[in-house]
């Protein structure tokens, strides 16, 4: 069973959204993997935060990512070098004061 990553973003500056999500998208091709020396990122989606609910705590964008195995994803959440730069830039730059990140495995209960 695939592995899903949850993440969602809030800004400071609304004006930062636009990189942010332009990045982190292109990251589904710039993510390599350490072995077969091709992108691993199975799957990457996203978009604006729509609920009316409530209950999103801010959060402007949502974006869902799928990997083949629990290896892969922590690869890509400890050690992927795109991903280590994402990070630093949008905790820097594009001023994400607030990120919420939730995993689990596809049909697994």
């Amino acid at each position: 069973m695939t592995i899903i990553h949850v993440v969602a973003f809030k800004t400071a500056t609304p004006s930062t959204l636009g990189l942010l999500t332009t990045s982190i998208r292109a990251l589904k091709d710039n993510c390599i993997h350490p072995r077969t020396g091709k992108p691993y990122i199975l799957d990457l989606r996203g978009g604006k935060q729509i609920s009316t609910e409530g209950l999103d705590r801010g959060m402007q964008v949502v974006f869902v990512m799928e990997f083949e195995n629990d290896d892969d994803l922590e690869y890509y959440l400890y050690k992927d070098p795109a991903h280590e730069q994402f990070k630093k830039s949008a905790k820097g730059e594009w001023e994400a004061i607030d990120v919420v990140a939730l995993d689990f495995n596809n049909g697994k209960f």
